[in-house]
């Protein structure tokens, strides 16, 4: 049976750590003077440019490329958090270049050759642009682990639409080459599993911000299991990592 994983990028492979120290570096003694840390306000700005990513998706598909939503609104939530006017969109390409060269999550190589290793195929579906999402791949050394990378860019919505993990699906039906497959979706954002296993899939979720011990027992935690339920129940694996989760679908496998 074809084992065949599909990973979110922006959040889940690939991650802000360097966009957060460029912040900390230029703004971060005003956003601790208006009470903000500077990891709140990316995680801030990036949600909601996400979230009107998705928003134009609805209104008018194809959406622009995030990246644009993203350089556009900085200025914006910049100024809205300082109390400042917006600085010029040319003052922050020391930061905003910075979307175009994301590092690696922790553990993200281990477990992509991990899983190679073990037969499974390997995409990525992505909200950003694929070419970007390639070079981030390269740069992390897993390029030549994932066998395909679907951007949200060239579907025509973004995600959660359906049509996303339709595509998502006929990659791996492809992938499969006519065989019996098995089919995961692994994130680190509860709506986009709830979209994948809505559409088939089984979903590992990876949770790196919560302490360990919460996580390792989070069938016992009442605020987990209401957050689980909110988004159609907890997924299929819970994992602090992208590696500890890729050890346990190949368990079930």
């Amino acid at each position: 049976m074809t084992l065949t994983i599909c990973c979110d990028a922006l959040g889940t492979c690939f991650t802000l750590q360097d966009i957060v120290k460029a912040v900390e570096e230029r703004y971060g003694e005003g956003l601790a003077k208006k009470a903000w840390g500077c990891k709140g306000f990316v995680m801030d700005w990036f949600h909601s440019a996400q979230r009107d990513y998705t928003y134009l998706s609805l209104i008018s598909p194809p959406p622009p490329p995030i990246a644009s939503i993203l350089k556009t609104s900085l200025p914006l939530s910049l100024s809205a958090a300082l109390s400042i006017p917006p600085p010029k969109v040319s003052e922050l390409e020391g930061i905003t270049s910075l979307l175009s060269s994301l590092p690696a999550a922790p553990t993200l190589k281990e477990a992509f050759s991990y899983l190679a290793n073990k037969e499974a195929k390997l995409a990525i579906i992505t909200n950003g642009a694929k070419s970007t999402t390639e070079e981030y791949a390269s740069k992390a050394g897993i390029i030549d682990y994932i066998s395909s990378v679907v951007s949200c860019d060239d579907v025509g919505y973004a995600k959660p639409h359906k049509e996303v993990y339709e595509a998502a699906n006929s990659l791996c039906e492809r992938l499969e080459e006519g065989g019996k497959g098995q089919r995961w979706f692994v994130a680190a954002h509860l709506w986009d599993l709830a979209a994948a296993k809505k559409a088939g899939f089984k979903t590992g979720l990876v949770v790196s911000d919560l302490p360990p011990e919460l996580v390792d027992n989070d069938k016992q935690d009442e605020g987990l299991s209401a957050w689980y339920e909110t988004y159609g129940g907890r997924p299929d694996i819970v994992g602090k990592s992208l590696l500890e989760v890729a050890q346990e679908i190949i368990e079930r496998h």
